[in-house]
């Protein structure tokens, strides 16, 4: 039996390990959980399911493009949670958490605002949109065709979907900031026209 023999005991512990940290099919492999470790572009959709992965850590907000293009800025990070499964129907299942501090423009006085956005996931992987039908009700569908399924398309996309629809300052001096620039622009332009120096300065150039 391999419990009395340390020689086959070797070999076996070899074997698994080979099998749980195999990385020659895809670059960026993730074989084990790390939290804050940088999270991997690219995970084997082949293994991660029948494997039952983890995966925890950070995307960079520089990193996602189609995000990155809907904020004030690009600075920090995302937090990310993933799990990888099989649920009773045999479906790709993936279940987890993003969160991110992000800045957006506020719409009343159009500077920055720093907004918490957060999401849980829980997601049905399929091939074609096509099998989309099969899934369970609580599961939206993600599609991934190949081997390799992006993370960071994954992340970026429920980052993008939970961002709030209108953003502004809580603080009312923000709206009250934009109404005196409001203001301010209305008196310059009532006092240009009520101005007797301006009509003199049109009819002159007029009559040039």
């Amino acid at each position: 039996m391999i419990k009395n023999n340390p020689i086959s005991w070797f070999y076996y512990l070899n074997s698994m390990i080979d099998i749980l940290f195999d990385t020659s099919a895809c670059d960026a492999y993730y074989g084990a959980p790390m939290v804050n470790a940088r999270l991997p572009k690219y995970m084997d959709a082949r293994k991660i399911f029948l494997q039952r992965e983890q995966v925890s850590g950070l995307l960079k907000l520089n990193d996602l493009r189609r995000l990155r293009g809907l904020l004030a800025d690009d600075l920090g990070s995302v937090y990310v949670e993933l799990s990888f499964f099989l649920d009773g129907s045999g479906n790709r299942v993936i279940k987890g958490k993003v969160k991110a501090t992000v800045n957006v423009i506020c719409q009343r006085c159009l500077e920055k605002l720093e907004v918490l956005v957060r999401d849980n996931i829980s997601l049905g992987v399929i091939e074609s949109e096509d099998l989309a039908s099969g899934l369970d009700s609580t599961l939206d569908p993600w599609i991934c065709s190949g081997y390799k399924l992006s993370l960071s398309e994954l992340v970026e996309e429920q980052l993008i979907l939970c961002l709030p629809i209108v953003n502004h300052h809580e603080d009312s001096d923000c709206a009250n900031g934009l109404d005196y620039q409001a203001k301010v622009s209305a008196k310059e332009g009532d006092s240009s026209k009520d101005n007797p120096f301006a009509v003199l300065k049109t009819l002159k150039t007029g009559s040039l």
